[in-house]
C-alpha cells in the first residue's frame, strides 16, 4: 500500500470516528469504503438496531438512492448467537467461500444457509465485535466475472475492522446514555443504567435523588431495585425483559420499571431502571432546587445555627468558599437570608 493510499485510509477512519449514528456510519462507507476495496454491492446488519441495510457504492446523485433497508432472514439466529457468547472466537475479516470450504474454522457458524445462498459473488465479511460483544458485520459482494478479493483487499479491510468496531461501542455506548439521560430535564422522571454487577453507571440527576429514597420497609430504594434485578437475571430470560411496580416511601409512592436486558448495550448496560414519584408535591418537594452535595452539607450547617466560621471548620473549607456556596443556595432558593432560607426549606418538605 503506497503512501498516498495510507493517508487517504487514516481520513477514511477519522471521518468514521466522528459519526454520530450507524446511519452516519453506513453513509461514510457507501461514500468512501470502495476508494480502498473496490465492491458491487454490500450488505450491512446492524446487531444494535437489528437494522439490515443492502448498498451499492455511492456515484452521483442522491446518497438516500444507494441503499435500502429490508427484514433480514437470519436475524434470529444471529440473536441467539450473540447471547451465547460466541462473537469473539472467530475471525473477524475472511472470505465467506474459505469457511464454506473448511479452510477457516468458525464455532457454531449460524450464517452457512445465508451465505451458500450467495455463490453468485465474491464476498469479503467484516465482523464487527468490541470485547466480545457482537454489534454487527459488513459483506461486501464482487460479480462473479471479477476477481475475487485479494489479499491486499483483506489486509485493508483488517486495518479498518478493529476501528470500526470501536466507533460501534462509541456509538452504542452514546444511543444508550442518551436513553438514560432523556429524562435530564424532567424533575417528574429519574433513569438509572446498571451493569451485570449491579454498579450504576449512568443515571440523572432525578433518578440518584430517587434511588436514595427510603421506603416503608426501612431499606433505600436502590436496595430495593438490586434485588429485583437480580430476581430477573436469575430467570436468565433470552429476550427484554420488564417488570413494573409501585414503590412505597415514607413520603411517596414511586412507580418503578426496570428493563433487563439478556446481553450487555452500551458500556456493559444489563438493567436500566425508570422511576416516576406519583405525587405532584414530592416532586416539588425533592427536584425544585437540585442542590449539590456540599450545598446540601452548608444547607445543614445553617440550619443548626452555625456561623461560616464553624461551617468551614467543619468542612475544611475556607470562609470564602462557604460565601460562595451560601451565594448559590440563595440563588436557587430565591432567599435573602438564614431566616427565609430556614422558611423556604421547610414549606417544601
Amino acid at each position: 500500500m503506497d503512501t498516498k493510499k495510507i493517508i487517504q485510509l487514516n481520513a477514511f477512519i477519522n471521518s468514521a470516528y466522528e459519526c454520530a449514528s450507524f446511519l452516519d456510519f453506513l453513509r461514510l462507507a457507501i461514500t468512501g469504503l470502495h476508494k480502498f476495496v473496490m465492491y458491487d454491492s454490500g450488505m450491512f446488519y446492524c446487531a444494535i438496531s437489528h437494522d439490515c441495510s443492502y448498498f451499492k457504492p455511492y456515484g452521483t446523485g442522491d446518497i438516500d438512492k444507494y441503499y435500502t433497508k429490508e427484514e433480514f432472514s437470519e436475524r434470529e439466529s444471529y440473536l441467539e448467537y450473540a447471547k451465547e457468547g460466541h462473537a469473539g472466537k472467530e475471525v473477524y475479516v475472511y472470505k465467506p467461500i474459505d469457511y464454506l470450504s473448511g479452510v477457516i474454522k468458525v464455532a457454531q457458524e449460524p450464517r452457512r444457509s445465508f451465505l451458500s445462498e450467495q455463490d453468485k459473488y465474491h464476498i469479503a465479511c467484516i465482523r464487527i465485535v468490541y470485547k466480545g460483544q457482537f454489534l454487527g458485520e459488513i459483506y461486501l459482494h464482487r460479480e462473479k466475472a471479477k476477481p475475487d478479493f485479494s489479499d491486499s483487499d483483506l489486509l485493508i479491510l483488517s486495518l479498518i475492522q478493529p476501528h470500526i468496531s470501536t466507533i460501534f461501542n462509541i456509538i452504542h455506548t452514546q444511543i444508550a446514555n442518551k436513553a438514560v439521560e432523556q429524562g435530564n430535564f424532567n424533575i417528574n422522571m429519574g433513569m438509572c443504567a446498571f451493569d451485570g454487577d449491579l454498579t450504576i453507571i449512568s443515571a440523572n440527576v432525578a433518578g440518584l435523588e430517587m434511588l436514595k429514597a427510603i421506603t416503608i420497609f426501612g431499606s433505600s430504594v436502590l436496595h430495593h431495585i438490586k434485588e429485583l434485578c437480580i430476581d430477573m437475571s436469575d430467570q436468565k430470560s433470552k429476550k427484554l425483559d420488564k417488570t413494573t411496580e409501585i414503590i412505597k416511601t415514607k413520603n411517596s409512592d414511586i412507580k418503578l420499571d426496570i428493563f433487563t436486558y439478556p446481553t450487555r448495550i452500551g458500556e456493559n448496560i444489563r438493567h436500566i431502571a425508570i422511576l416516576q414519584y406519583t405525587s405532584e408535591s414530592q416532586i416539588i418537594s425533592d427536584y425544585r432546587f437540585k442542590f449539590t452535595k456540599r450545598e446540601a452539607d452548608i444547607i445543614d450547617g445553617l440550619i443548626q445555627g452555625k456561623n461560616n466560621t464553624q461551617i468551614a471548620a467543619g468542612l475544611a473549607l475556607s470562609e470564602n468558599t462557604i460565601k460562595t456556596h451560601i451565594k448559590s443556595i440563595y440563588s436557587k432558593t430565591g432567599a435573602n437570608n438564614r431566616t427565609e432560607l430556614t422558611y423556604i426549606l421547610m414549606l417544601n418538605k
